[in-house]
């Protein structure tokens, strides 16, 4: 067995990744980082439960990340990027085409493990954004000179225990014996757990990050790349196999997906970064363009929620006035 710092063997190192892919599946299903679920949350119910679980999935994903540096293990954080008027920009089409898609790109996988097909159309959307965006504007800016690991290690821990007390308070109370076992909390946790394991085994990857590098000239996707996200599907289809709708396909609806991937790839690109890395690392670990693109997207988000909720209103108002007069 390898001691620590010395390689993993690859074939082993293969078959972690592709159990951490399956693990990350089925955890969205019952979890997400989506952030249009954690901001439709907030602004229609008042509730921020989807939001604190994201955060505390972002605290341990940072949290473990460190504790994988620290044994020796390779484990690449989010590059950090110098923040300006491209990074608002980019969050702002992140969050719109998160609204016009109707989830994330995490939430998309979901959406299909639970056979809503339209969702397909989401991830070539995604391509052809990051595809544009090569065209138009050119490759993504260069990364900047990320915060040290020391500036943030000792606030991190201190939130990280604040995460252990709340979950022991929980249990001590005997909260989660009313629930299922694997909650939304631990269930949106454990896709931070998924990620890190991915990210040691195998290399930061998302399959928004493979799309991305295609489309902006990069090499092709790796068989291993390929069988990640074949895994990550497959655990999204095992997750929500019982709970299946469907939904049917219909051409309006999947062109929805496509533009809203379409604008998801585009403002990923521009920031850049997916929402899932700014999350789950750039957050906690303070990098400032982060912070910057997740507080557009969350702009952007609830004005698309504000502008439906008065669309919805309007509408029941003027049948309301309909059925009045008649």
């Amino acid at each position: 067995m390898p001691g620590l710092g010395e390689p993993i063997d690859p074939m082993a190192a293969f078959l972690l990744a592709l159990a951490a892919a399956l693990a990350m599946g089925f955890a969205i299903q019952r979890g997400g980082t989506c952030m249009v679920a954690a901001v439709d949350q907030l602004v229609r119910k008042k509730s921020a439960t989807r939001l604190l679980a994201l955060i505390e999935c972002s605290l341990w994903t940072s949290g473990l990340g460190l504790g994988a540096i620290s044994l020796g293990l390779h484990f690449t954080a989010s590059p950090a990027y110098a923040p300006g008027l491209t990074t608002f920009f980019g969050g702002l089409l992140l969050g719109l085409g998160a609204s016009v898609n109707g989830a994330c790109v995490f939430g998309s996988v979901a959406r299909i493990g639970s056979r809503d097909w339209n969702y397909l159309l989401a991830l070539p959307g995604f391509f052809l954004g990051s595809l544009a965006h090569h065209h138009a504007v050119g490759a993504p800016a260069g990364a900047a000179m990320g915060t040290s690991a020391s500036v943030w290690s000792l606030p991190l821990l201190v939130l990280l225990a604040g995460s252990l007390a709340y979950g022991a308070t929980r249990a001590w109370c005997g909260r989660r014996t009313s629930g299922p076992l694997f909650d939304y909390r631990l269930a949106t946790i454990s896709i931070g757990f998924a990620f890190v394991v991915l990210a040691v085994m195998s290399g930061p990857w998302t399959y928004t990050e493979v799309f991305s590098r295609v489309a902006h000239g990069g090499a092709a996707p790796s068989i291993l790349e390929a069988a990640l996200l074949g895994a990550l599907l497959a655990g999204a289809v095992i997750g929500g196999w019982n709970g299946a709708q469907g939904g049917g396909f219909r051409m309006t609806r999947a062109l929805q997906c496509l533009v809203g991937g379409m604008l998801m790839g585009a403002g990923s690109s521009l920031i850049p970064g997916g929402n899932d890395n700014l999350i789950l690392v750039g957050l906690p670990s303070f990098q400032s363009h982060a912070w910057l693109a997740i507080l557009s997207m969350i702009l952007a988000i609830a004005i698309w929620l504000k502008v439906g909720e008065f669309w919805r209103n309007l509408a029941a108002a003027r049948e309301l006035g309909r059925a009045n007069s008649a």
